[in-house]
């Protein structure tokens, strides 16, 4: 072992056992107990308590007295810094506001995050169709509005090496199948906007557009709507709108 490796081989692993404990909460753990964390890490006990006590005395976690653990502010305060938060929703915020005042329906803005669709922000409505996405939510590129036109807009080789990874297929009507997939995704980038029909929740679509900054798709807006109420030509013009307002709110914020 080299002397470099030793002196850092050490504070990495314990850095990457305390991103494994922060990954355990998600949309289905919102609070955990130690022993719950140590099971789904499947790390020792012993090292799990001693990682989860420095995270709650750093602010990362927090312990209630029911004595279960919960993600602390100090993550969220960090988050606030970041371009997404800072910039993309702050600035689509307004114009969000207004196309969901327009449609009635959910709107979602989302970006491109380690292979999946991160959405930044959405808004809903009590008529709206019910969705599994959440502001701060990861779902697949493959199987939603958002997500395809993130994909769509990626490098030829970016493109393929996705397709080489297991594709989800959450509803009979996701496309995972790498050919037919190519296929539509090369008519996202062809008309510039996508269509799903229930490939991600049964009864509901999805049109979503880029946001284009020069040449390069920064993040995408879509609606969800009813099958129903899936008027492309309508939903597609209003989307283009609120993505051009979304890319102008950021040209002027730098």
């Amino acid at each position: 072992m080299s002397p470099a490796r030793a002196q850092t081989g050490a504070p990495t692993a314990l850095l990457e056992r305390a991103m494994e404990i922060l990954g355990c909460f998600d949309p289905t753990h919102h609070d955990l107990t130690l022993t719950e964390i140590a099971e789904l890490t499947k790390l020792p006990m012993s090292t799990c308590h001693r990682i989860v006590a420095t995270l709650v005395e750093g602010g990362f976690l927090s312990k209630g007295a029911d004595r279960k653990f919960r993600v602390g502010t100090r993550l969220w305060t960090i988050a606030q810094h970041a371009p997404l938060s800072d910039r993309l929703r702050e600035s689509a915020l307004p114009t969000l506001a207004r196309l969901y005042e327009e449609t009635g329906e959910n709107v979602t803005l989302a970006v491109l995050d380690r292979g999946q669709a991160l959405y930044v922000d959405r808004l809903v409505g009590e008529r709206s169709v019910p969705t599994i996405s959440r502001a701060g939510g990861h779902l697949p590129l493959h199987t939603t509005g958002v997500g395809k036109v993130l994909l769509a807009y990626q490098s030829p080789a970016a493109i393929e090496r996705y397709l080489t990874t297991p594709l989800v297929k959450p509803m009979p009507q996701s496309i995972v199948d790498p050919d037919a997939l190519r296929a539509d995704l090369a008519e996202v980038r062809e008309r510039g906007y996508s269509i799903t029909r229930q490939e991600m929740t049964a009864g509901s679509g999805s049109i979503a557009v880029p946001i284009m900054r020069g040449n390069k798709c920064v993040a995408a807006v879509g609606v969800v709507v009813h099958l129903a109420r899936l008027d492309t030509s309508r939903l597609v013009a209003t989307l283009t709108q609120a993505a051009a307002s979304i890319a102008k709110e950021l040209d002027e914020s730098r």
